[in-house]
């Protein structure tokens, strides 16, 4: 799992990324019917964490739960110390050890009850 959000990671903290996102958010505040469609069509991406925390399910590691929504839970940790910093910084004073604790965090309350 972890080296699949440092890959995440990288992608989203990418330099170009981080330009594109830039102009994509200034465009989806100027009107609410943008954002709208925005989520609803990104609502529809299968990320590789998804199918990973479906496995785990799948294999009793991981309680039953919506594999969606705790990716979208895992993903805003994580985007909240690595790619929010980068993007409104311009650098990330994030330690690259944060990753553990969101990981751990994430697996604390996602953990089969064995």
């Amino acid at each position: 799992m972890k080296e699949a959000l440092r890959r995440c990671i990288g992608v989203i903290t990418e330099e170009t990324a981080i330009g594109l996102n830039r102009m994509v958010i200034s465009e989806l505040i100027r009107d609410l019917d943008r954002p709208r469609q925005f989520f609803t069509e990104t609502a529809t991406l299968d990320y590789p964490i998804t199918r990973l925390f479906s496995e785990a399910v799948d294999v009793g590691v991981i309680r039953k739960a919506d594999p969606v929504f705790a990716t979208n839970q895992l993903l805003a940790l994580v985007k909240n110390f690595f790619f929010w910093p980068e993007f409104f910084l311009g650098k990330n004073p994030t330690p690259k050890d944060v990753l553990d604790d969101c990981v751990v965090m994430f697996l604390a309350h996602y953990k089969a009850d064995v």
